[in-house]
């Protein structure tokens, strides 16, 4: 099977799956393994010929498995292959180290759920890019189809690259000192954002595809002549993403706010084309998201409209649960949603200071915060993201 861009990696890749299937047989009994993200694609990052990022995997069980004992066997699997295991995202207040940080990331799908599959951009490249370990075909089975992706899905993927860039950067970054493996942390999750981006912009035109060579050139193909810089920059992206090159991005720094920039124009694109709001600046916009994405956001999901109240608000004890910080009930609105607002605020505060304030004020329902400097605030988002992303909701 095809992995990566390259055979010899290839071989190495399939060694390494076949030690950690192994572990999963015999720990969880699964009626099929799935890989999906990027070597599910065969489109795996490479470093050095060497696998870059984490390892995708979702079990297929009779019973649903608890997130304890998945992420305990998804360290299991890990140190098999001789990784750290830990997520970094429930830990980023840490220095990044590529291997310790390096995780089999291990979901289930319970047999009788999987003609159920939400209408994901994850379940369609399931669907149609993922690769089975063991077991069960259990594809077909999947019933989501590109005409069922919402442009839901397109703001999700603003949402978490937002929390993404600001978890790649803090004031030391800021002055250009990185430590470890931070900067190819960075450059990575820069790609990652003009790659989530340009998916955005598809999904605003009612168009997908299940793999990033495919989104590339369906890219082209709607922006490319009237923004072209754009489409060289998804170009530069996708090949990047194929074959790491870490030393070709010069300037680290410039890098990021290129990416930032592009998050900023989609999110501006698809508020003004796709969602009708009308705004003066960034302020003005996450004002007009906040009254309007929590009765719209989850309309393509299992929660209904009707009962958008009810909904949100379970989701909100759920994050309660996490996070131990009681202000988070005093609204209905998603938590996830409202994480957003002051992560992409704070992107944005180093050039407007003023948006430090507005971040804080969506904040302080979300956690609680030692103060309000630029760094606490920052800290005080990703520890948000990182009870709410545990959950593994979609």
């Amino acid at each position: 099977m095809k992995y990566t861009i390259s055979n010899q990696a290839d071989k190495n890749i399939e060694r390494d799956l076949k030690k950690i299937k192994e572990v999963i047989v015999r720990e969880l009994n699964p009626i099929s393994i799935i890989l999906f993200g990027g070597l599910g694609k065969g489109e795996g990052s490479l470093y050095n010929r060497k696998l870059f990022n984490d390892i995708d995997i979702y079990v297929v069980t009779k019973d649903k498995i608890p997130e304890k004992r998945l992420e305990e066997v998804g360290i299991k699997a890990s140190k098999t292959i001789k990784k750290g295991g830990i997520e970094f995202i429930e830990n980023s207040d840490e220095l990044y180290d590529a291997k310790k940080f390096f995780h089999v990331d291990l979901r289930c799908i319970k047999y009788s759920d999987i003609p159920k599959l939400k209408k994901t951009t994850r379940a369609f490249e399931i669907k149609y890019s993922s690769k089975i370990l063991y077991g069960e075909d259990v594809r077909p089975l999947i019933k989501v189809e590109k005409s069922d992706l919402s442009l839901s899905e397109g703001l999700r993927h603003l949402f978490n690259k937002s929390c993404f860039l600001l978890m790649t950067i803090d004031k030391r970054r800021l002055k250009g000192k990185f430590l470890k493996d931070e900067k190819k942390y960075l450059i990575y999750h820069c790609i990652k954002t003009f790659l989530g981006c340009a998916e955005a912009l598809l999904l605003a035109k009612k168009d997908d595809a299940p793999t990033y060579i495919e989104r590339n050139g369906l890219f082209k193909k709607y922006y490319g002549k009237e923004f072209p810089e754009l489409a060289k920059r998804v170009d530069f992206a996708t090949k990047m993403k194929l074959n790491l090159k870490f030393e070709k991005i010069k300037n680290p720094l410039k890098f990021w706010k290129e990416a930032r920039d592009f998050l900023d124009f989609t999110l501006k694109y698809i508020s003004k084309n796709n969602l009708k709001i009308e705004f003066k600046d960034r302020k003005g916009l996450i004002k007009k998201l906040y009254k309007k994405l929590p009765y719209i956001y989850f309309e393509p999901y299992i929660f209904l409209n009707k009962i958008t109240f009810f909904s949100q608000y379970f989701l909100n004890i759920l994050y309660f649960k996490r996070i131990k910080y009681w202000k988070t009930l005093l609204t209905w609105r998603d938590p996830g949603i409202r994480i957003f607002f002051p992560a992409y605020l704070l992107l944005f505060s180093m050039e407007e200071p003023s948006l430090k304030e507005e971040a804080k004020k969506y904040l302080k329902k979300l956690v609680k915060t030692k103060d309000d400097s630029w760094e606490e605030l920052r800290k005080g988002v990703l520890k948000a993201y990182g009870a709410y992303y545990s959950q593994k909701l979609l």
